[in-house]
């Protein structure tokens, strides 16, 4: 399938998803309830930690807003999905079986930010779990040029073609972690080592979702959820957390602050550890990428303090509330020196470039002029060797791109060098008119792979392209 068919995108735009049944499109009532702000604790999702996993896509009723229970799609009967987190260097298996109802059809499963081999990547159209019990099971070897993957904050989320967007939003996400014990050892870690999904959603009077996203541009809601909770507390002690943070969210983009003007300790990206440790007072956080962050909530004992999205205002402005409740001892402690950049090679062999764009008579998004078609290979690296990739945003909109199997060192953002906390990442945000050099290094895996726009309404619309690393 090279798009979806103007029969399908019109299907899409009328769906309306109130637990398990499809209607007829219609403005959404405004929520029966009102949520008191930090009225609830933050809930954190199971943890998944041996070789073979399984996770099971069903329905669920979960409790997201005060009241009725939201019906969704879930991994597992949860939302978020449990937490996977694997030594690196070991191998996992993940079996994903498809027990949705039959309006969801086949599914996939992509291991975000993980160097996998094709056939374990999750492709939009390959090796899918059919509708009605079918199952595919996927082996990450936790490996990478040779040696161990590094440790990163990784996600896990549907990746079918048309249809992620739709499947992700009915709660088809969650978290994965590889622990690396070349990190840093004196980092937080156990109970204050905490995962955060942000995502947002709209409810109706009966507290249900819907995917509507009337049209190609992007989809948000009304309400923002950290790990499934609109607005929760949580309490922490006076002492350093490292929050590992996602945004998962379809579209909507974030700028992290605290309430009491204290900077982050950014100690990472989606691509592991930073060289060294930086401080921030805010941090954008697109969709599909994490941030990897320390607070030092040392000398706050009594003090609420609140995680502001100080993109906007209101409730959407809100994130979720810390309570310094507790009187604990810290051996925890950030080093100056982190983990240092893979070494890439000082020239390269290619340089290509991408153009983000938006046709101007079918609104379609484009790169290099097309659509996705997956009988067509729009780049061949060869294994082995380093390549320059630059992405050139032409459009009217902010896009999201996200290179499957690599990770990518970043040389320069509009002729600037990289800053520090975005050398090394696999999703990248750039705004209208932005150009970013890239260099990627192709290891181990020989085969086709994705890369695309992680603004899941322009990634359905076929804003994506395909790679095939040859010999």
């Amino acid at each position: 399938m090279i798009r979806p068919s103007p029969a399908r995108r019109a299907l899409l735009a009328s769906i309306v998803l109130v637990g398990a049944s499809l209607a007829s499109a219609v403005a959404p009532p405004a929520e029966a309830v009102t949520v008191v702000p930090f009225s609830r604790p933050l809930s954190i999702p199971k943890v998944l930690t041996g070789p073979n996993i399984t996770l099971t896509a069903r329905l669920a009723d979960v409790q997201i807003l005060p009241g009725a229970k939201t019906r969704m799609w879930t991994y597992n009967g949860t939302f978020p999905g449990p937490t996977i987190r694997r030594p690196t260097g070991q191998t996992t298996t993940v079996t994903l079986v498809n027990n949705l109802p039959p309006e969801a059809g086949d599914l996939t499963l992509h291991n975000h930010g993980n160097h996998s081999t094709p056939e374990n990547d999750g492709q939009p159209d390959d090796r899918l779990a059919a509708n009605g019990g079918g199952q595919v099971t996927y082996t990450y070897t936790g490996t990478e040029a040779g040696g161990n993957e590094r440790g990163a904050t990784q996600w896990y989320h549907d990746h079918r073609m048309g249809l992620t967007g739709r499947n992700v939003w009915m709660g088809l996400a969650g978290m994965y972690i590889i622990d690396d014990p070349a990190d840093p050892q004196t980092l937080p870690k156990g109970a204050f080592d905490v995962p955060l999904m942000l995502t947002d959603r709209t409810f109706d009077a009966n507290n249900q979702i819907r995917y509507n996203p009337a049209g190609n541009v992007g989809l948000t809601g009304n309400r923002i959820l950290v790990n499934g909770v609109p607005q929760p507390y949580f309490v922490v002690g006076d002492r350093k957390y490292r929050l590992r943070i996602l945004n998962a969210s379809n579209s909507r983009s974030y700028t992290l602050a605290l309430s009491n003007g204290q900077a982050f300790t950014q100690i990472g990206t989606e691509s592991g550890l930073l060289p060294a440790p930086v401080k921030r007072t805010e941090i954008e956080i697109a969709p599909a990428e994490r941030v990897d962050v320390v607070i030092d909530f040392a000398k706050k004992l009594g003090q609420k303090i609140v995680l502001q999205n100080v993109a906007a205002s209101g409730s959407l402005g809100q994130l979720m509330q810390f309570r310094v409740m507790r009187d604990l001892t810290d051996n925890s402690s950030i080093p100056s020196k982190l983990r240092a950049l893979p070494t890439l090679d000082a020239t390269s062999a290619v340089t290509r470039t991408f153009v983000l764009s938006r046709s101007r008579t079918t609104g379609q998004w484009l790169i290099n002029g097309l659509a996705y078609d997956p009988d067509r290979i729009d780049a061949a690296p060869r294994l082995g060797t380093t390549e320059t990739w630059i992405f050139k945003n032409g459009s009217s909109s902010n896009h999201v791109i996200h290179l499957h199997d690599v990770d990518q060192q970043l040389v320069s953002r509009n002729g600037v060098p990289a800053r520090p906390w975005e050398r090394m990442k696999e999703s990248w945000n750039l705004a209208i008119g932005e150009t970013i050099v890239l260099k990627v290094k192709f290891t181990d895996n020989l085969g086709k792979f994705v890369f695309h726009c992680h603004i899941l309404e322009h990634e359905d619309d076929a804003m994506m392209a395909q790679m095939e690393v040859v010999p």
